[in-house]
């Protein structure tokens, strides 16, 4: 059985986890929400949801400058 997939709170450091990635992106918005008081705009969850998992694969988004 796979393990849910986690991220980190860019606030506090907790561990949020979801079944997927779209699950994340709204534990993690309610929990900033709920625990930080902070409004951010999904697409910047998702975002940041997204950028940390393809760092915890090991895969770099970013273009390798010169290739």
């Amino acid at each position: 059985m796979l393990e849910q997939p986690t991220v980190k709170c860019p606030s506090c450091q907790s561990d949020i986890q979801a079944a997927d990635e779209s699950g994340l992106v709204n534990v993690l918005q309610a929990h900033l929400y709920d625990e930080h008081a902070l409004e951010m705009p999904r697409e910047r969850v998702r975002e940041n949801v997204s950028a940390q998992l393809k760092e915890f694969d090991g895969y770099n988004a970013r273009p390798i400058s010169g290739a």
